[in-house]
């Protein structure tokens, strides 16, 4: 085997077992991509740069959960390991039964911000779940930011200086939520508050669940998914 080989059975071997940090390694997803690495390995008989003859950049494998930490997108994949029963604001993280984003940084800004402020952790992660479907960096139509959908006023409130920054938003939007949960005392009050805000819930006269149905539809979707999420 010449050096330009062996170069390439090396990087082919670095690529194997970034996928397999991203899929499971007995997983559809998984076995379809090393397919075609192993196709484009085979195929580059100009002894070039295996990323190249894969269509791979720099970009592809920071979504591999290398440089920036970002996950590789599986959308698209039809696989046991991917949970997706919503349409996400999103790209499609892969999370297992336990609704687990695989970022080791949000794992322990969950872990932090529960202990912190005495939150159960799979809340935290169903509220992120329909929120941002775990995607840090999302933006929705309204200004809501991060992981946790922090609005503008929000930012303010709870003095959050990057509301991108992966710690500071669960920490924040926990933060949040706990003072709702300390206010309306149930978890579907306090989701509908973090959701609609009180003053949506004040002016339609909703003081308890039970007047749900005058919430906004958005609203009761939200509820009605975070608690499936939660309850699993």
């Amino acid at each position: 085997m010449n050096t330009k080989s062996a170069e390439s059975v090396m990087k082919l071997q670095l690529i194997t077992q970034m996928m397999k940090g991203a899929f499971k390694e007995d997983s559809i997803a998984f076995q379809m991509v090393l397919e075609t690495m192993t196709k484009a390995m085979s195929d580059d008989k100009s002894g070039g740069n295996l990323l190249e003859s894969l269509g791979l950049e720099q970009l592809d494998l920071s979504q591999l959960g290398y440089m920036k930490g970002e996950r590789l997108s599986t959308k698209g994949f039809k696989d046991e390991s991917v949970s997706s029963p919503m349409e996400p604001i999103g790209p499609v993280v892969p999370i297992g039964k336990e609704l687990r984003s695989n970022n080791v940084i949000i794992e322990e800004s969950i872990k932090g911000a529960s202990e912190k402020y005495g939150i159960d952790e799979r809340l935290i992660r169903s509220i992120i779940k329909q929120e941002s479907n775990f995607d840090p960096k999302v933006k929705s139509w309204a200004g809501a930011m991060g992981l946790m959908q922090l609005m503008p006023e929000n930012v303010k409130e709870e003095g959050v200086s990057n509301p991108y920054d992966i710690k500071e938003n669960i920490y924040a939007g926990t933060r949040h939520f706990k003072k709702y949960l300390n206010q309306f005392k149930t978890l579907e009050m306090a989701l509908s508050a973090y959701n609609a805000g009180p003053g949506t819930m004040a002016r339609r006269g909703v003081d308890s669940i039970e007047k749900a149905d005058r919430l906004p539809l958005e609203t009761q979707h939200y509820i009605k998914k975070v608690m499936g999420y939660y309850r699993g």
